[in-house]
This record gives structure tokens, sequence and C-alpha cells, in this order.
């Protein structure tokens, strides 16, 4: 529920000074003594997938050629279990090698795990060649989009997450039911509740800003055990590998202090949803001390059509901010959660929240999506709604002054079924990412839909069993 200002871009550099060459990974790892390095990227839903090796390897090998791996990480669902429904992977490839380029510009150390050091990657064919399905690539090339238009787009992250005094171990062992949160009951914003569980949490707030992901607060959500900290904003690829790196690093500090983390965008019936706030502003790159989403006095007319634009394409794009089954059951009327594609000044009942104080703070919030979401693809959603709305010259309906729930603005999806059904049939999506990623994501959400649809619930036994 933090606000975060948007201003002019920041960069991802390590304590300002990226790394751009192997002489200079070289020295970051003699300076903090670091002896083995983890390199990946993330899959379709947002986990991390790559290898673990010695640093002189690294230097020596990896940095310069990249590391082979088989093209069945983007051919595996979220419980790695095989998905043969793909161009790109599947039988018929022989699970041939990608390639992991590591982007020496977004290697650090990492504070929770002296010695090691991070870097994510691109993946390329192994002839060179994009892999069009990368959630890294898609956002790249909306990146890219529109700085061929002139604009930069920056964007800060609010994530909200459940910590439960658990294992992974213990968890399993309760069938993911009745765990024990890291404190009861709900205490929302409460200092003396955040100080009961300052010991894990600052611990992410300060090993985040020791590895280069600048966190602006941290505080007690809705929720028994919810958390919720503030990602600072940058331009947006910078922001993807933020919030991928601090997703990863959340789960792995709350086990080093006996707690688990999970970013389950609804984690029980009664529970609080875990959103992910997107905070965006744009500059033009020919003024880029300037934020683009004002003039003079008030919000410029690219922020009416970046509205306009993201409004467009919500209902189509919400298979990317809302990747799971588990993602609908947090989006219901009076829960924080949007559920249709209104706007309006300051008002967090809608989907997309207008802050328009002053040039500093001028930006838009979209609120559509949940803490689940691969940060990549919202981004990509977010990035191409706004060109959407641009490169058409479109103009928002008025805003929702009041209850977004109790207005009559067009529903967005209210399952995983409908919302691919709304990608399947966006002729928007396919000339924003194109052919290639919009089948493959749509076949992975598909088998998502479907084994959903074939599993029997604890809900099902319980009210049908005996009755029946």
């Amino acid at each position: 529920m933090t606000n975060t200002s948007i201003g002019t871009a920041q960069t991802g550099a390590m304590n300002g000074q990226a790394v751009h060459t192997v002489d200079a990974a070289r020295a970051l790892f003699e300076r903090h003594q670091i002896t083995t390095v983890q390199f990946g990227m993330t899959d379709l839903d947002g986990q991390m997938r790559g290898k673990f090796v010695p640093a002189d390897f690294f230097l020596d090998s990896i940095a310069s050629r990249g590391s082979s791996i088989p093209n069945i990480v983007f051919g595996w669902d979220i419980a790695d279990t095989l998905m043969d429904c793909f161009t790109l992977s599947g039988w018929h490839t022989g699970y041939s090698d990608v390639v992991l380029m590591p982007d020496l510009t977004t290697l650090r150390p990492v504070p929770w795990e002296p010695g090691h050091a991070f870097v994510l990657c691109d993946v390329v064919h192994t002839d060179g060649s994009e892999v069009p399905v990368v959630p890294r690539t898609v956002l790249a090339r909306q990146v890219a989009r529109a700085a061929a238009l002139g604009y930069q787009l920056t964007a800060g992250y609010e994530l909200e997450f459940y910590l439960y005094r658990e294992t992974p171990e213990t968890a399993a062992e309760k069938g993911y039911r009745n765990l024990t949160p890291a404190a009861p009951g709900i205490a929302t914003f409460s200092l003396h509740r955040h100080s009961a569980l300052e010991h894990v949490i600052g611990a992410i707030r300060e090993g985040m800003r020791a590895c280069d992901i600048p966190i602006l607060a941290s505080n007690t959500e809705y929720g028994a055990g919810q958390i919720e900290i503030n990602i600072e904003h940058a331009d947006v690829l910078t922001t993807a590998d933020r919030v991928a790196i601090y997703k990863n690093g959340v789960r792995r500090i709350a086990e080093q202090h006996g707690y688990l983390a999970t970013f389950m965008a609804k984690v029980a019936t009664d529970a609080a949803g875990s959103s992910a706030h997107i905070h965006q502003s744009m500059q033009s790159l020919a003024t880029p001390t300037r934020n683009a989403m004002w003039d003079g006095d008030g919000p410029s007319t690219l922020m009416r059509q970046a509205v306009a634009g993201q409004l467009a394409t919500m209902s189509d794009f919400t298979a990317l901010y809302c990747p799971t089954i588990n993602s609908y059951k947090r989006r219901v009327p009076g829960s924080w959660s949007p559920v249709s594609a209104a706007w309006g000044t300051d008002n967090r009942t809608a989907a997309l929240r207008a802050i328009a104080h002053d040039e500093a703070a001028c930006r838009m919030e979209n609120r559509v999506p949940g803490a689940d979401a691969n940060p990549y693809l919202a981004l990509a959603a977010c990035v191409a709604g706004v060109l959407h709305g641009v490169e058409n010259q479109l103009e928002p309906p008025e805003p929702v002054h009041g209850n977004a729930y109790e207005g009559d603005a067009a529903p967005l999806p209210h399952s995983l079924a409908e919302a691919v059904d709304a990608l399947a049939q966006s002729t928007t999506a396919r000339t924003a990412f194109g052919d290639a990623f919009v089948d493959h994501y749509l076949a992975s959400r598909i088998w998502e839909r479907d084994r959903h649809r074939e599993a029997v619930s604890d809900w099902e036994t319980g009210r049908y069993l005996t009755r029946i």
C-alpha cells in the first residue's frame, strides 16, 4: 500500500559501477573473495533456473562463451512436469541445447551467501540467435520498441509475501495446510509487529540493499504474517532483474532464519491476497531528466495515452499479470484487488491508479498483477500496453470516482481459462510479443488450466464424498 515516487531513470550498476568485462568481473571477485558463481534465468513461471560453478571456471570460460542447458527448461511446468505441447521444446527436438549467456552488467555478490556471486543470463540458440520465449528477451524487445518511439519507461515494484514459521519439509508434511504464520492475526502497518519480525525482515531489506536492489520501505500487511517490501524505481529491465533476484533471495534469507516465504497470490480462502503493484513513469530520451507524464502543471497527453493503452490491453494481457489458477482467487470485489478495467485518480479500488501531485511523483500504478507474476512478463505487458496507447493516440474513458467495484467498467477475466481465451483472441498481443512467444505461453497456460480441471481438490471431497 506504500506510495513509490517515480522520477528519472536509474541504472542497475553495482555500487554505481556496472561490470562490463571479464577483467572487471575478476577484480570484483578478488575484492569480495568470490569462490562460486550462480548464474541463470527465469522460466515462464518466474522460477530461477541455472547452475553453480567455481569462480575461476566462470571467468575463464562461461563469462565469454556461455553455458549450454537443455531446452527442456522451457518445457517443464512449475512442478517440473514435462509439457510436450511446444514447438521450441519437446521430444521432436531431442531436447537439444540452448545457451545461457551471462549479462555481466547484472553481476553482483550475494550478501546472504558469503563467497557467492550471481549473474543473470540471456538465452540464445547455439547459433547465437535469440530464443523468443525467454521472458527477459520479451521485455527487452518492448524496451527497444519504446526507444524507437523516443521513450524510456521506469517502474517501481511493490511486492507482498507471506512468512511462516515453517520449513519446506514441515509445510509438505502438513500438506501445505494450517501453516503457522510468522505473526498471529492482522496488524497492518504495525511498528510493534514489524519490530518482532525485524530480525528476518531487516535481513531481507539490508541484504537486498547490499545486493544493488534499493529498498524504499517495509511494512506489515493485511494478512497474518504478510509483509510488503518496496523496491525503488529504475528502468523497467533493471527493475525486472532486481525483482527476479529479490524473490529468489527472499525465500533463501527466510529459510536461513527458520521461516518459509511465499509469493503465492492467495495462500488461504480467508487470507488477504498478495499483489505486485507496479508504479510506472516515462521519460523522453531527448530529455531524460524530465518526467514525460507531466506537462507544466498537470498530467501530460502522453500520460493519458499510457493510461488508455493499458486499460485497452488489460483484458488481453491478464494472463501475463495473473498467470496461475490461484491468481484469480485474489481478485474479488472488496479485496483491494481490481476486477474491472477502470482507472481513477489516487483510487486504490481501480485497476489503474493515477498519482499526479507534481512532476517528481507523477505516475500510474497498475494494481492487477499478483505477487506470483513473472516480473519480466508483467512489465512487458505494462510497456506493451503503454505503447499501444501512444502509437494509436488513445484517450481513456472517464475516471472512476469512489468505489470502482460498483462501477460499470469492462470486467477483467475472472479465471485463467477466461484469461487464456482473451490472450488467444488478441491481435494486439501477437503484434506486441510475436507469434512464437504468444503460442508458447498460451500452450503453457492451457496446460496449467487443464491440470487444474483434472485435479480433485480437498474442497470437492469435503463437500461431496459423504453426501453423494
